[in-house]
This record gives C-alpha cells, sequence and structure tokens, in this order.
C-alpha cells in the first residue's frame, strides 16, 4: 500500500512539474511581440473608459510600448518581473510599495510597485495626464488630433525628456527605438 501511495506520488509531482513548466508564466521568457500585446490589450481596457480619456487624450499606443519596453527591457527587468513596474516610476514616500534599484539600496526613492502591468500603464497615463512638466505633451497631444485627426508617437516622444536624467539623448533613444519598430511592421502585428 505504501509503495503505490509513493509512486502515485511520485507520478503527481512528476506531472505538477509539466504543466508548470507548460505554462509560460515567467515574464522572462515573454516574447517582444507577446510584450506588446499584453501592453495594447491593457491600454485597450484602460481607454474603454471614453469619459475619462476622450479620443484626444489618448496617447498613442506606439508610445506607450516603446517606452515600456525601453523601461523595462520588454518586461525581463528585475522592476519588471518582480514588481510589474513597466516605467521605473520613482517614489520617495516610504509608504508607497516600492522596490531599491540594486545598485543603490540606501538611495532616498525606490521605483514603485504595481499589482499587475495595467496598473503600471495606467500610473504611467495619469502623470502624463496630469503632472506640471508633461503640459506641452498635452498640448502638443490635442493639437495633433485637432489638425490631423490622430497623434504621432514619434513627434510626441519629443515631450518626454523629463521623463528620464538623460534629458535629450533619452528622446533621441525613444525616437530610435520607435522608427526601427515602425521599419520592422511590429505595430502592424498587435491585431
Amino acid at each position: 500500500m505504501i509503495t503505490n501511495r509513493k509512486y502515485y506520488m511520485q507520478k503527481a509531482l512528476i506531472l505538477l512539474v509539466f504543466v508548470l513548466l507548460s505554462f509560460n508564466t515567467n515574464a522572462t521568457e515573454i516574447t517582444n511581440n507577446e510584450f506588446a500585446k499584453r501592453i495594447n490589450k491593457c491600454v485597450s481596457s484602460i481607454y474603454a473608459d471614453k469619459e475619462q480619456y476622450p479620443k484626444h487624450k489618448q496617447i498613442p499606443v506606439e508610445l506607450i510600448i516603446a517606452q515600456a519596453a525601453h523601461e523595462s527591457a520588454w518586461g525581463k527587468s528585475r522592476f519588471a518581473v518582480e514588481g510589474n513596474a513597466l516605467f521605473g516610476v520613482r517614489t520617495w514616500d516610504e509608504n508607497v510599495p516600492h522596490m531599491k534599484a540594486k545598485g543603490a539600496p540606501d538611495a532616498e526613492w525606490g521605483v514603485r510597485i504595481y499589482r499587475s502591468w495595467c496598473h503600471s500603464i495606467k500610473d504611467y497615463i495619469d502623470i502624463l495626464e496630469r503632472h506640471p512638466a508633461y503640459e506641452q505633451f498635452r498640448e502638443e497631444l490635442e493639437f495633433q488630433y485637432k489638425t490631423q485627426g490622430n497623434a504621432e508617437a514619434i513627434t510626441l516622444v519629443q515631450y518626454l525628456g523629463a521623463w528620464s536624467e538623460q534629458g535629450q539623448q533619452y528622446i533621441h533613444l525613444l525616437q530610435s527605438i520607435i522608427q526601427s519598430l515602425y521599419q520592422q511592421d511590429f505595430f502592424k502585428k498587435l491585431t
């Protein structure tokens, strides 16, 4: 009887290991395309609230994907994997859940932790929508929608220099990422 029980427990353990390995639950294994699709799905669900996010306030998903890809290494960074932080949003408030950078464990700030990638994206959108440093970004976003009927990620990115200490260098980097993704028809693969 004990031998049969041991046999079935081993068999159940092997089956459990197989099932766990079959699922792609580890964010470090996510492909760039899967990453972009997850971002796109979150953005679509956030922008479904047309009252809070009318068209003229909607940040192009291409910009959100490109910036999240850069900031989180396509969802593979420690902050993205362990804290669902896609944009490196800092906090100096000890009461806000956060993670310290490995190279700066004594820093006065940490990177915010989120319940999900969608919560990280929502916070990113809210920051761009309300923070004074992005007033020109908001004005350009609205101007583009009024004059063109859509907004272009490649031009909007020039108003995001405050997001990084790198300033203008950061803007050029994001523009290069967006151009490269457009050249690869990457965004067309999301649908």
